[in-house]
């Protein structure tokens, strides 16, 4: 007797996983591409900054916001991207595609504050479909045996899109101004959307369990990971890396221009060692990973990611803090792929991925959205460089918060094969 089950008559489910390399680089390089568009976002606020103080009359407090109410709404839909795309699969994408393009496009038209808090909020809900749905087409789409090279070229986006914007966006801000970047970066969006769900894994329904979950199994999943203590280990440590990367991303050109005479093109331009670092740790952490196991990865990271960082405002040449700020991205990039890929191993449940992704990324850019704020606030308050100190001081405390957790975290030492 022939039986065919119900995802086999479903035009759009994705019952055979890609098992081959050249299918897996394919589909992750095109998942690459998503993840840039969140560093390209996380970029811009160092990008424009001078431009908007100069027409809005904005503080460093609220140029700093700016970059907190994106990680704000990024945050707050993750959970719900989470749980509508393990019912909906990888087209779910393109819905947050088109959020995320009205988003830059209310920023490049925005009249006055109130526009640009508005048009960062909607670009944040958009952008934040991505991670919780790679979160489940990554799975779902390919083979246990590639899942962990996948997510090592999915992570290499950040870097990329933050090395991209700054290196590519200032000569825009400087030709067009604000107006012109945030435009470029809708196009941006479009682009590389359409290329990253060209291919037809990305865009099936998930076929991991025999039935779509149902929401009532979501809800119960998503109760099962607030309360599982690996799990939220796992959010801690993506805090940490946020913390690090968003703080520094956002002040550190202005720390290089304000404290040692760069232009802040040039200062953007080294910054992007930044995004250089983390296009380039985010491999070599996947490849560490095999060799080593997820837990020393990790830990040796947000060890050395700690130590870089602190030292940063003590510093006495450029060069210097290039060199130091570039190892922090390095590092905080070289944990990505042992976080992600171990959350599929500390859960019990296929609906728990999903779920589990979204409350990964909620706790990382609840709590990461405020340093921004807090730097600036900081910069707002305390005059020279006691103001930088301070920052960055607090980008490495919530550093140290974290490592703390590391004598706690436990990691199956082989992963499912779900």
């Amino acid at each position: 007797m022939n039986i065919v089950s119900e995802d086999a008559t479903d035009p759009h489910a994705n019952s055979h996983p890609v098992e081959s390399r050249l299918g897996t680089d394919i589909i992750a390089g095109g998942l690459m591409l998503l993840l840039a568009l969140t560093g390209i976002a996380l970029s811009l606020m160092p990008i424009v900054a001078d431009q908007l103080q100069s027409v809005f009359d904005l503080s460093d407090a609220q140029i700093g916001f700016l970059t907190s109410v994106f990680m704000l709404s990024f945050a707050v839909v993750s959970i719900p991207w989470g749980l509508a795309a393990a019912r909906l699969g990888g087209g779910l994408l393109a819905v947050g595609l088109i959020v995320a393009v009205a988003g830059s496009v209310v920023c490049a038209f925005a009249n006055g504050y109130g526009g640009l808090v508005a048009g960062r909020l909607i670009q944040g809900v958009g952008l934040g479909a991505i991670v919780p749905t790679v979160g489940v087409v990554i799975p779902d789409a390919i083979t246990p045996r590639f899942r962990g090279r996948a997510w090592g070229i999915f992570g290499t986006g950040h870097g990329f899109g933050v090395l991209l914007a700054l290196l590519a966006l200032p000569s825009v801000a400087q030709a067009g101004g604000y107006r012109a970047v945030f435009l470029t970066v809708a196009g941006v969006i479009v682009v590389f959307g359409a290329v990253s769900l060209a291919p037809a894994p990305v865009r099936h329904k998930p076929t991991r369990s025999a039935d779509t979950p149902k929401t009532a199994d979501l809800l119960r999943a998503l109760g099962t990971t607030v309360i599982n203590p690996q799990v939220l280990l796992i959010c801690l440590f993506n805090l940490a890396a946020l913390s690090v990367g968003v703080g520094a991303l956002a002040w550190t050109p202005k720390f290089m221009s304000t404290e040692f005479g760069a232009s802040l093109q040039t200062a953007a331009y080294l910054t992007a060692g930044l995004g250089l670092a983390a296009l380039v740790g985010n491999p070599v952490g996947a490849v560490a990973m095999a060799r080593w196991g997820k837990r020393k990865v990790i830990v040796t990271s947000m060890l050395l990611m700690t130590g870089c960082i602190a030292l940063v405002p003590f510093l006495p040449r450029l060069w210097m803090i290039f060199v130091l700020v570039t190892l922090a991205g390095f590092f905080t990039m070289a944990y990505f792929s042992p976080l992600f890929s171990g959350v599929a191993e500390v859960v019990t449940t296929p609906a728990e991925v999903g779920a589990a992704t979204g409350l990964l990324e909620v706790f990382g850019f609840v709590g990461a959205l405020l340093m921004p704020w807090l730097f600036g606030l900081l910069l707002d308050t305390v005059e020279g460089t006691g103001g930088y100190m301070l920052g960055y001081l607090l980008l490495a405390g919530v550093s140290v918060v974290a490592c703390v957790g590391l004598f706690f975290l436990r990691l199956p030492v082989r992963a499912t094969t779900r």
